[in-house]
């Protein structure tokens, strides 16, 4: 039981260390090369049948690529910095869980285990 706990809880480090690091790979993205998606907007295959679901996702789209300029522009050299903070914060969380949990397999196991005085 307890290494199966561990197994799962360094698995679960793994994936928040791997989405951490997504997060600073795209928050350290310069913010002007989004600027070339705009015209890839109107590039998109089916454009007329996603029109049809959704009026004025185009317009929608390129808003949204602004929007991320802009906050890619305000977050600029923080970025890595928080990034690694909220990193540290779940890490830490992660291993804390990790420790509560096998703290509380021993303590289940211990009162379990058959009293060898009483025989």
């Amino acid at each position: 039981m307890m290494i199966a706990l561990w197994i799962l809880t360094l698995g679960l480090l793994g994936l928040w260390s791997l989405s951490a690091w997504g997060v600073h790979a795209l928050l350290t993205l310069d913010a002007s090369r989004l600027g070339d998606l705009k015209l890839l907007v109107d590039q998109i295959p089916y454009g007329d049948v996603i029109g049809a679901w959704i009026p004025g996702w185009q317009d929608l789209l390129r808003m949204t690529i602004d929007f991320t300029q802009v906050a890619l522009g305000w977050v600029g050299g923080a970025a890595p910095v928080v990034v690694w903070i909220v990193w540290t914060i779940g890490a830490l969380t992660i291993l804390g869980i990790g420790a509560l949990l096998s703290g509380l397999i021993v303590m289940i196991r211990r009162s379990a285990a058959p009293s060898r005085a009483a025989a």
